[in-house]
């Protein structure tokens, strides 16, 4: 099957290589499509490609584009900074091209403005030639990558024994990062399932479509790549620095060619575009007008620091219903999430607006205070929670969470920064309410897994669980309507500890057949899945989790609270019909 899905692609990418010359860049509104909940395609809306749910196209079919990538690349092509002919070569014919562009007074471009001053002038005209006639590069290009990108980049975490070496099955030292890569499976499921290879040879925009490397260290779609890709992971290196703008168009370029060992198939000028990739601008969340807003920070990230906390806010008096949430962090973010207690926290509320801090340096391990953040942390019911910078997230229609005093929120904020300066992190949260009248269904909180782990020492063990319709019903914290047969899930998302190598949700279908649908390879950062429409779980369906340990301790590990014990939980937001 994953071999058909791989042949499909290449022949709808080929397709739509064919005739890309029929696609235009119309400037559509992705709202014009009707109410239906069909999936279109992706349309240009004069700042970012935008997926379409609709009825049908209007008319506009040549406009729209089966992937993002696909759209981004046609109607947000990149050149490398001083390629003014728009060649992929570098030379004297851009030199003539930027005289020109300034005697002719021409309008402002980025591949113009060489030295980064927002001006193009007889400066840019000096750094371009001194660029050129200084360039006396003749390595290979994928040896460029390898010793200049790669190395310093990436085999500093990717390098044979360490964590990330071994929880990826990626090894990327000098000498074998090529072999590693290249037509390579990759270990992540979701991107083995979308027929995606570490690295494809196959060139052009298939190649650049179905290597997942290239996923994992394109910056510049971060949002496209958290929306549309939650299972594969997080981009690439983790925490940043990022590649700077040149060594993405490098190695674009480089996949675009064929990706092979040997030859120059890229200019090396390209490298001299030192400039970053700019996140999306963070912007204070104005406070909803029916509802309730809540602001964390600003505080202090530290250099090569990660900084997790937990944020305690009491509940509020009376009742509401909330049916969409908005979440706006400051730059440096990994996620946030919005928790309640479930029912077996064994103490009282937190202290109220303070910072219960996770990581060292901010708080020492094995503290008291530090073993009671932990243990506050593994007794949470997850509520709401994003990896994006910016989230604006609708229940479905009609659907809402019914909250009262009796439900306070205990926040998760997390950041990486593995740059050389100290970073301001902060977050927005709105949570927008809506009229009881407008309520057709409410919304709960499904809670599946029980205590029963026995880990043995020094071995892999896999645990398996089936959840069946009573389970089920009996996991959700909201009674099921009268008569009802439906349960509607529209999100899903694991918990479990450090031991945990993946963490697979099934459902096993009336005639026996399971069909994957959800898998976390990362405890600490498991992906969250959102269905839409959701995910419908109907009468003689059951649930199963599979849930692979790999013990390196010496000692049986079970059930508990402690990061040293192990859970195996399966969290979902639903509603009934």
């Amino acid at each position: 099957m994953l071999s058909q899905n791989r042949y499909i692609l290449t022949f709808l990418l080929i397709l739509n290589i064919n005739f890309c010359v029929l696609k235009g860049c119309d400037t559509l509104n992705p709202n014009n499509y009707g109410d239906c909940g069909n999936v279109l395609g992706y349309v240009w809306s004069g700042q970012t490609c935008n997926l379409v749910y609709g009825c049908d196209t209007n008319g506009d079919e040549n406009s729209f584009f089966d992937t993002f990538e696909e759209c981004s690349l046609t109607c947000q092509p990149t050149y490398a900074l001083g390629d003014l002919n728009e060649d992929n070569i570098i030379n004297v014919i851009d030199i003539i091209a930027l005289i020109s562009m300034i005697l002719d007074d021409s309008p402002y471009i980025y591949q113009a403005d060489i030295n980064f001053d927002n001006t193009i002038n007889v400066v840019d005209i000096i750094t371009l030639v001194n660029f050129i006639i200084t360039s006396v590069e003749e390595r290979d290009t994928w040896q460029i990558i390898n010793e200049d990108i790669i190395t310093p980049k990436c085999a500093i975490c990717h390098y044979e024994g360490s964590s990330y070496s071994e929880t990826s099955n990626l090894n990327l030292e000098l000498n074998i990062a090529y072999s590693q890569l290249i037509n390579k499976i990759p270990d992540n499921i979701s991107a083995h399932e979308n027929g995606l290879v570490l690295l494809s040879n196959e060139g052009g925009l298939l190649g650049l479509l179905t290597s997942y490397f290239w996923e994992k260290i394109n910056i510049s779609n971060e949002i496209h790549f958290y929306s549309e890709h939650p299972q594969y992971g997080q981009l690439m290196p983790l925490g940043g620095p990022y590649l700077n703008n040149g060594e993405l168009e490098f190695i674009e370029r480089w996949i675009w060619e064929g990706a092979h060992e040997e030859g120059i198939v890229a200019d090396p000028l390209i490298l001299n575009d030192t400039s970053e990739y700019e996140a999306p601008e963070f912007v204070p969340l104005d406070p909803p007008v029916y509802g309730l807003q809540y602001h964390i920070g600003p505080f202090d990230v530290y250099p090569n620091t990660e900084r997790e906390f937990l944020y305690y806010v009491p509940p509020i008096q009376g009742e509401f219903f909330i049916d969409r949430v908005e979440i706006s962090m400051a730059p440096g973010s990994h996620h946030f999430i919005a928790y309640q207690f479930s029912n077996n926290y064994p103490g009282g509320s937190p202290n109220m607006y303070e910072y219960r801090d996770i990581h060292d340096p901010y708080i020492d391990y094995g503290s008291g205070e530090w073993i009671q953040n932990i243990m506050t942390l593994q007794e949470h019911v997850f509520v709401f929670g994003t990896q994006w910078p910016y989230w604006d997230y609708s229940l479905p229609e009609g659907v809402a969470f019914k909250f009262d005093s009796n439900y306070g929120f205990d926040f998760n904020p997390h950041y990486f920064n593995y740059t050389e300066e100290t970073i301001q992190g902060e977050v927005y949260f709105n949570v927008h309410a809506v009229f009881p009248e407008e309520v057709e269904h409410q919304a709960g909180i499904l809670q599946l897994g029980d205590n029963d782990i026995n880990l043995p020492p020094n071995q892999v063990t896999t645990l398996t669980e089936i959840f069946d319709r009573n389970d089920i019903l009996n996991g959700v914290n909201i009674d099921s309507p009268s008569g009802t047969n439906n349960l509607n899930i529209f999100q899903l998302f694991s918990h479990a500890h450090q031991l945990m190598t993946r963490f697979d949700i099934l459902i096993i279908h009336p005639s026996g057949e399971e069909e994957l649908i959800y898998t976390a390879l990362d405890y600490e950062h498991p992906p969250i899945l959102e269905f839409d429409p959701p995910l419908i779980l109907t009468q003689g369906q059951s649930l199963k989790s599979e849930v692979t340990y790999n013990n390196t301790t010496d000692n049986f590990v079970n059930f508990g609270l402690f990061s040293t014990d192990e859970m195996k939980i399966i969290f979902g937001l639903v509603y009934f019909d």
